[in-house]
């Protein structure tokens, strides 16, 4: 940039000097061209009138041979040709010619220079001389002899002798004009380091202003035109600083929110590709990093493009939806909005993931239908069996009516467990379930809930045994988990065939301890065992229904243990029967049981 500048004045001076020495030239070749012609011509002229006085003041007649002499007195000057012509036009005398070549000489009466200089005094001509070969000037003056009489005196020179006077009046010319351009460049070059000073030190500080926002003010000591630029340029690197600053804040703000959001957000421009990228997007579509500008439609997922219209010639101009489902490696529901980009060429995607929403609308919608299905048969055989009592049953027939009122007593007592049951499940929801964990003997709790399903179990001849340490003690709320154990107990006494057995005993689980409740019956098919804990799930239906089971006891069983940080699970059991645990917080591991898998039979309560 600097040396642009310093160039430029290089150059301009260089240019002025130039035309100038040009222009120079043409005037001193125009104008001393005819002065150096005048002066030729007055020396000749002197030179001629010289030889006209010389020959007038001849006493004797002008013969030939007195007039060759005379011409050669005249023209020692060997540039100078001396020619002495009668009035007739012969040559009497030539101070380059010798007496042979003045006897064929040509008769010169006709010359130009002669017929001027015998009518006006003076005559001048310049052609070319057959004699000498040459091209020549030619002045000549008239003489008046007092015998001879009327004759002209001519004095030549050769145009090569001008020539070689002009050659050197330009050698000199050009000789001077390069001096001039030399002294004009080195003063240039001078003159262009001192005045671009100031210019190099604002251009210096603003290339070092461009490349960084940390350039100190820049400072001009010369009080010239510069220095109000140089506060100019001041100026604007103080608000340069200041508009960077608040753009780096405001981005900065906008990255921290856009990489914040739960939200995954892209944006397109008019050719649909990606311009930006939130962290969001990455996790939601599970993709190995921002695939900033490449085409959106290769690098999302097939059914999001595709429902998202990306495929299409033209995107809509108003904001619309869609959901699509992406299967790999869990299946997951998403929703995409897509909406233009306000006065922008482009659009902006926002997907959100509703799986968890879409499971709960369902659950939700499923948990109504069980509920009210739950309800209406246990009011319709309460509703049904008080009709017929009402008709006249209760006192014509005792002992159907006895049939009726066990049915009655039957179905209400499962609906109260049932509605026992959702309001369990509704206070559980709204976490109003208040924990009191102490630090607790196991056994008691295990032995107080077996003794709650003792007397089914003795009725179905079914064999409870605990095999717990007395020592061991477990930090928990003691009230949840005998709920948590009831429910285990009831459920295996209520669903394993007659002469079974049920085992209850701890085992050392990832570190910790979990309790387990071991039985021998049927099992649970694999295909129900991961849903064995959602509301109202029930591997035989009908079944369960006949044993007045509500199919939320397990899902009970689940949250409580959840309230309490612990998790629950299933297994089977080989040959036969299943085994349900849950993980507890141990106190003293003095001594975990580690029977065999199959219940042993004793230590039975």
């Amino acid at each position: 940039m600097t040396s642009g500048i310093r160039g430029k004045y290089i150059l301009s001076f260089f240019v002025s000097a130039f035309f100038t020495i040009i222009a120079a030239e043409i005037y001193l070749e125009y104008n001393m061209g005819d002065w150096l012609g005048s002066q030729l011509v007055a020396d000749l002229r002197r030179h001629a009138n010289t030889g006209s006085a010389l020959v007038e003041a001849q006493e004797n007649v002008l013969t030939r041979a007195n007039m060759a002499q005379l011409a050669k007195r005249l023209g020692r000057n060997p540039e100078l040709r001396v020619t002495l012509i009668a009035a007739d036009g012969q040559v009497l005398g030539d101070s380059q010619l010798d007496d042979a070549a003045l006897r064929v000489v040509e008769n010169h009466g006709q010359r130009p220079e002669v017929l001027e200089a015998l009518q006006n005094g003076f005559g001048q001509n310049k052609h070319y001389s057959i004699e000498l070969s040459q091209y020549m000037l030619y002045v000549a003056v008239p003489f008046h002899h007092p015998i001879s009489g009327i004759g002209v005196v001519r004095v030549a020179m050769a145009m090569k002798g001008v020539q070689s006077v002009q050659d050197h009046l330009h050698l000199a010319i050009i000789v001077s004009g390069l001096i001039a351009i030399v002294t004009a460049i080195s003063l240039g070059g001078f003159s262009a380091h001192w005045a671009t000073r100031s210019q190099r030190h604002i251009i210096a500080y603003a290339e070092n202003m461009a490349q960084s926002v940390h350039a100190s003010p820049i400072q001009l000591h010369d009080k010239d035109s510069f220095s109000g630029l140089a506060r100019f340029v001041n100026l604007l690197v103080h608000e340069k600083k200041e508009t960077l600053a608040q753009l780096s804040e405001q981005r900065s703000q906008m990255a921290a929110v856009l990489q914040s959001m739960g939200e995954g957000v892209i944006a397109l421009d008019g050719q649909r590709c990606i311009t930006l990228m939130n962290r969001s997007v990455l996790e939601l579509l599970r993709l190995p990093h921002p695939l900033l500008g490449q085409p959106a439609r290769t690098c999302l997922p097939y059914k999001a493009h595709a429902a998202l219209k990306l495929d299409q010639d033209c995107l809509p101009n108003e904001p619309f939806s869609a959901e699509f489902d992406l299967g790999e490696p869990t299946p997951r529901r998403m929703m995409g909005v897509v909406t233009p980009l306000y006065e922008h060429e482009g659009h902006v995607i926002v997907l959100r993931d509703i799986t968890e929403k879409r499971r709960l609308e369902t659950a939700q919608r499923d948990f109504v239908a069980n509920v009210s299905h739950e309800l209406r048969t246990p009011i319709s055989v309460i509703q049904a069996n008080a009709q017929t009592l009402l008709d006249g049953v209760l006192s014509d027939d005792a002992e159907y009516s006895r049939e009726l009122i066990d049915a009655m007593e039957r179905n209400a007592s499962r609906l109260g467990r049932l509605i026992s049951d959702l309001l369990d499940l509704s206070r559980l929801d709204a976490d109003q379930l208040s924990l009191e964990r102490n630090t607790l003997f196991l056994l008691p709790i295990v032995q107080d809930a077996a003794q709650l399903i003792q007397e089914t179990a003795d009725d179905k001849q079914i064999s409870l045994q605990v095999d717990i340490a007395p020592e061991l003690s477990v930090y928990t709320d003691a009230e949840v988990l005998h709920r948590i154990l009831t429910n285990l107990l009831t459920n295996a006494v209520k669903y394993i065939p007659d002469q079974s057995r049920i085992l209850v005993r701890t085992r050392t689980y990832m570190g910790g301890m979990r309790l387990e409740v071991v039985d021998n019956g049927p099992g649970i098919a694999p295909q129900h065992r991961s849903r064995l804990f959602e509301r109202f799930y029930r591997v035989d239906s009908g079944r369960s229904r006949k044993m007045g089971g509500t199919g939320l006891g397990l899902a009970i069983v689940k949250y409580l243990a959840e309230k309490m940080g612990e998790t629950v699970g299933m297994e089977a059991v080989e040959p036969q029967g299943s085994l349900f645990w849950v993980t507890m917080s141990p106190v003293s591991t003095q001594a975990y049981s580690m029977p065999d898998s199959e219940p042993s039979g004793e230590g039975e309560t």
